[in-house]
Parts: structure tokens; sequence; C-alpha cells
């Protein structure tokens, strides 16, 4: 069974289901610093919960913990550091578009590091799929673009998809000494939350975190969407990793602009351009090769 390839395309579906239904609103009502700080150790928590009760082992070699604090720090707090920045300067539209060279990174730094080659059917699968993405994401209007610094903000993009490509490879080579996906995201996301909380208070913005009255109306949508996002999707991304290849992984992870068109279509009325059904089309395409590989 392709349990690796189902896990990487649940947990797509599951972050857009995130952006769509809790982190977006949540965004809305207390600001995208408090829900990019809240947000891992709300996850961090579910997942030691997790392991207490399964009773999952959690040590492993010097090695192993380097590897995977380097994934953290590097894949999820500075990943999504440059990835919420990159969203200030040039846009959703542009950033979703920048990510879709994460699967790229991930997979140069697979053949680098943990010589895996995809083969010709793999690539053809990942072109297409990408392809598809890049089609439906490139159809939506650039009116909406906030001003900014363009330079810096795709600088920042073409960083925080670089980031996530390497983390998802340093993840993969942490978890080679024994250690399962579920503590080793609880690790990783250790690492990286104590990063970012760090990185928060040397820049003085922990002083904007007063818990304000709306928190009230936003706690739902942060919890929901820490259990979708970094409890289930960052999880089940590693189950990915280690079950497959990197490049096929973050390929099949990068089809959330593809999974939320069903989503949008419910919750803004959106009608798909013949140019979305297209984009669709190609990725499905591509997926079905990277099954059928």
């Amino acid at each position: 069974m392709l349990l690796g390839e189902l896990a990487a395309l649940t947990a797509a579906a599951l972050w857009g289901l995130t952006s769509v239904f809790f982190f977006s609103v949540a965004a809305q009502r207390i600001g995208a610093l408090r829900v990019n700080l809240f947000r891992l150790p709300l996850g961090w928590v579910m997942l030691g919960l997790t392991l207490l009760t399964t009773g999952s082992k959690l040590t492993t070699d010097p090695t192993s913990l380097a590897l995977l604090a380097a994934s953290g720090i590097v894949g999820l707090a500075l990943g999504d550091l440059a990835y919420f920045a990159t969203l200030r300067r040039i846009g959703p539209r542009l950033t979703v578009l920048l990510q879709s060279l994460a699967p790229l990174f991930a997979t140069g730094f697979g053949v680098v590091l943990l010589d895996e080659v995809p083969g010709p059917l793999a690539g053809v699968g990942i072109a297409l799929t990408l392809g598809g993405v890049v089609w439906v994401v490139r159809e939506r209007p650039d009116a909406a673009r906030p001003a900014g610094h363009h330079t810096s903000g795709v600088v920042l993009g073409v960083l925080a998809a670089l980031c996530q490509g390497l983390g998802l490879v340093l993840s993969k080579m942490g978890m080679a000494g024994g250690l399962g996906p579920w503590p080793a995201s609880w690790l990783r996301m250790s690492f990286a939350t104590a990063a970012l909380w760090i990185g928060a208070a040397v820049a003085g913005r922990l002083r904007d975190l007063a818990l304000r009255p709306s928190l009230r109306a936003a706690w739902l949508q942060v919890v929901g969407g820490a259990a979708l996002g970094p409890f289930l999707g960052a999880s089940l991304s590693l189950v990915a990793a280690q079950l497959t290849e990197v490049g096929v992984a973050a390929t099949l992870m990068a089809t959330t602009p593809i999974i939320v068109i069903p989503l949008v279509v419910h919750t803004e009325r959106y009608r798909p351009t013949w140019r979305a059904v297209a984009g669709t089309v190609l990725a499905v395409a591509g997926i079905a090769l990277l099954f059928a590989r």
C-alpha cells in the first residue's frame, strides 16, 4: 500500500481545511502574530499527550536529535517566519506560487543528502502536479497584492520554500535512527516552538501578545487549527517522508491549493474557471502517476 503518498495527500487536505476554516478566521480576529505563536505550542501539547497515552519512546541518539532540532528550527520556525513575512510583502497569490518551489528543493536535497533520485515516472508526475498547482494559483488577480518591497518578498518566499524543503529532508534523516514519525514530530516541534518564542522575545514582540477579549471569540479556531495543522498535518508529513521519497511527499503536500478549490466553492460561492479545472486535471494526472509508479 502507498501509505506514504496517502499520508502526504491527507496532510495537504488537513492544511487546506486549516487555512480556510480555522487560521484565516483566527488571524482576522486576534492577528497573525498570536496565531503563529499559539498554534505550535498547542500542537506540541496535543502531540505530547498522544505520546504519553501510547507510551511511545522519545529517546534517540545525539545525531538524530540534532537533525530533528535543525529540522524544527529551519523548517517550522524560520520557514514559517519567512512565509508570513512573504505574505505581508507580496500577498497570498505570489506567496503560494513561490511555495511550489519547496518540492523542488526537497527533491534536490534528497538527491544530495539521501541519495533519493526520482525515477522517470516520478519525475513526470512531480512536473505535472506542480505544473497544475502553478497553473491554478496564477489565475488569481494581482489587484489585492499589498504594497511593499517586491524584491525582498520574492527573496523571502524562496527562502521559505528552501527552509521547508530542507526541513523535510532533515526530518527524514533524523528518523533514520529508528525514531517514529510522531515522537520525531514532537521533538521537532519542541525546538521550533522554543526558537519562535525566543525570537519573538528578542525582537520585543511578546508585549504585543496581550490577550484581548477577542481571543475568546477565536479560541475554537486556534485550537481546531492546531489540531488539524501542527498536530495531525505536521505529523503526517513526517509519516510521508519516512515511507516515500521526500520529493514525492513534498509534491503531494504542495497540492493544498488544488484541494481547497471545493472548500472555497462552498464558503465563498467561488465558481471554478476553465483554468482552475484544467490545472486541477493536470495535477490529478501527476498525482496518479506518482501513485502508479
